[in-house]
């Protein structure tokens, strides 16, 4: 079986060995978000390790975010890829990407406003243009783990022919756009005390410090596509941002 791995065939640790193959598994989609790994005997039998070498690649997952060990369950798959492959430096969702437990569901509202002031300034509006005002909020096992305010012009959506009485359509056509080519954001980082609406939809204590991401969307010609703010629970995420000098 290719999987084995045989002790005096291996020249680098033998727990690194399991914990790339483990990851590739995942990478692959052979395990996926939420679901739980085979007991440490039986991957430590199908590795032909011991448990403290199969543990020892356990504990590097759960340092990167991909798996969780929950006391009655076991290691449960996090997420499929690796948190540390893809930081915030590539557009796409901080809530579902970085939060530490996997996303199993989400809440979609929509409503619509006249364009304010601040929309005619970032999204390049005319006073009489109309924003869709998107409300999004993630769920872990049923706990509120993240909430999105997200404003895009109505132009948009339209162009997008989106069923606006299905919200699930209006949060897939969302995630579409954050998956599109060619975008690029103005985005800010911020820590800050939790006010009364948001500790009540993310059901924390008031004041307990929580991250805000506001950003700004845009094409690559400069077309404004969407300005949105992300809530998170300081707690339950891990944000990766790769750097490096030209």
């Amino acid at each position: 079986m290719d999987n084995i791995i045989r002790e005096k065939n291996v020249k680098i640790p033998l727990y690194v060995t399991v914990y790339e193959t483990i990851t590739q598994w995942l990478r692959e989609g052979k395990y996926k978000p939420g679901d739980r790994l085979p007991g440490e005997n039986i991957l430590a039998e199908q590795f032909q390790v011991s448990r403290g070498t199969l543990r020892q690649a356990m504990l590097l997952l759960q340092e990167d975010g991909l798996i969780s060990n929950q006391q009655g369950k076991g290691n449960i798959v996090l997420s499929n890829q690796d948190i540390t492959a893809n930081g915030l430096e590539k557009v796409g969702n901080p809530i579902v990407d970085f939060c530490l437990q996997p996303i199993d569901r989400v809440v979609t509202t929509i409503g619509f406003q006249p364009a304010t002031q601040k929309h005619q300034e970032v999204l390049k509006l005319r006073p009489s243009s109309i924003v869709a005002v998107i409300d999004i909020t993630y769920y872990s096992q049923e706990q509120p783990v993240g909430f999105a305010m997200v404003y895009m012009p109505y132009e948009i959506l339209d162009k997008g022919n989106v069923d606006l009485e299905n919200t699930d359509s209006v949060y897939e056509f969302y995630m579409k756009v954050l998956s599109s080519g060619g975008l690029y954001s103005n985005t800010k980082l911020r820590m800050r005390k939790a006010r009364e609406r948001l500790a009540n939809i993310l059901h924390i204590p008031e004041e307990e410090t929580i991250l805000i991401l506001e950003e700004e969307l845009y094409t690559e010609y400069d077309i404004p596509v969407l300005s949105q703010k992300l809530y998170m629970g300081a707690d339950l995420y891990e944000i990766s941002l790769r750097r490096k000098n030209r």
